[in-house]
């Protein structure tokens, strides 16, 4: 075994899931998997890697991610390919390719589970690898079916045990307003004091700056984006934060709120815990299909990172896994014990019961111990005599009760307690 200085670790900034939190992971995914099962929402699958031109020209050049945080590298024959840092330009890429926007496959409502790279400083819930939930909407731009992605992404949390939570809500402006939103905004920043990344941010992207962590506490003043809306966006806004208050959801607008990619057109939100650590965030993208393909298809949709979400359970101490539990622990007294045991794991196991075999040869005082650990309702004994008789003895751990059972019984004795 490699020990020491000669030990090879894993990268920087991934992490092994491994016992308890390997089994959260698991859980959290079955649940979304059966809340946007019950909204009606399909599966994809998209490779790891995409072209760099793709989160180029979707995500943004300007964006941290791109600008900072990818990992590019040459293949073979020198095409430029990243490690996907996200999910929304990836499945778009996906519709266009495989024609899936044709009408009669509208609402095109989606949703994935992936890992996602990006090259940052490590910290909690922010690894370099990291796994991600997303959805995507493409068709209908409606306030409903924004509505339908809030509420979505709420009843996940809601539904998982994080109750404690705020929604932030804005909107984006847009077409000619937005000239002068972005006018009357670099004004705004010229006499702050500036980090050196928003310093350049200021010419080429000013509403990243308002997404700084570092300067945005110098912000709270900033005018307001909703002023700037044409009539026809406040609309369609107002219409939102209605559906929204009659289902029973309270948003607060944020004018702060950005969001970190370039694609976002109109509504945006977020969901923060109880600490103000974003859990998850979305919006809409209708001009993201057709920069991309020329095809006119307005969209929507939103991430989660499911690190994130595992460190609020954590924090709650909630835990959504169902404990390690063995229906038979099976310890073999003797070598012809241990082959019966053979047989008799595979009639258990295809009977639908869940049990183990005492592998490591231990002592039977070991071997009990070994049974409590893995939480096991019956223990099987097998040896010489038991073979000459056909019987096995098997003790509850709950009642504590120890009997002899034949051969052809004991499938029914297991699935009798």
């Amino acid at each position: 075994m490699v020990r020491g200085e000669n030990m090879i670790q894993k990268p920087r900034g991934t992490e092994d899931l491994i016992d308890l939190k390997v089994r959260e992971y698991f859980a959290l995914e079955m649940i979304i998997r059966n809340i946007v099962d019950s909204f009606n929402y399909n599966e994809i699958k998209t490779p790891i890697f995409e072209s760099l031109e793709l989160f180029k020209r979707g995500v943004g050049e300007e964006t941290d991610i791109v600008s900072k945080e990818m990992y590019t590298f040459l293949d073979r024959k020198n095409r430029e390919l990243t490690l996907r840092p996200e999910g929304t330009a990836p499945t778009v890429r996906a519709i266009l390719e495989n024609k899936m926007y044709i009408n009669e496959n509208l609402p095109l409502k989606l949703f994935y589970f992936g890992s996602m790279f990006r090259y940052e400083r490590p910290q909690a819930g922010r690894n370099r690898q990291f796994n991600q939930f997303g959805v995507e909407v493409f068709g209908p731009k409606t306030s409903e079916i924004d509505c339908e992605i809030i509420c979505l992404s709420s009843t996940i949390l809601n539904t998982i045990g994080i109750d404690e939570y705020t929604i932030h809500l804005n909107y984006l402006v847009n077409g000619e307003q937005r000239i002068t939103y972005i006018k009357d905004l670099k004004e705004y920043l010229k006499p702050k004091t500036l980090c050196d990344d928003c310093k350049k941010r200021v010419e080429s992207n000013p509403l990243r700056v308002l997404d700084c962590k570092i300067d945005s506490k110098q912000f709270v003043d900033v005018i307001d984006m909703k002023d700037y809306l044409s009539q026809e966006d406040k609309k369609y806004f107002n219409q939102l934060v209605e559906n929204l208050k009659n289902i029973g959801i309270n948003a607060k607008i944020d004018k702060m709120l950005v969001r970190g990619l370039d694609y976002y057109t109109g509504f945006v939100y977020e969901i923060k815990d109880k600490n103000g650590s974003t859990l998850l965030g979305g919006g809409r993208y209708d001009e993201l299909v057709n920069q991309l393909g020329n095809v006119d298809l307005p969209a929507a949709g939103f991430g989660i990172g499911i690190e994130r979400l595992l460190i609020a359970l954590a924090e709650e101490e909630i835990f959504i896994s169902t404990p390690i539990s063995l229906d038979a622990y099976i310890i073999g007294l003797s070598e012809k014990a241990k082959q019966f045991s053979n047989i008799l794991l595979l009639m258990l196991r295809k009977s639908g019961l869940k049990v183990d075999f005492d592998y490591m040869n231990r002592s039977m005082k070991s071997a009990f111990k070994q049974s409590e650990k893995l939480n096991s309702k019956n223990i099987i004994i097998i040896g010489d005599n038991e073979l000459k008789e056909n019987v096995v003895v098997i003790k509850n751990q709950i009642t504590k009760e120890e009997k002899k059972v034949a051969f052809d019984k004991i499938v029914d004795a297991i699935m009798g307690e």
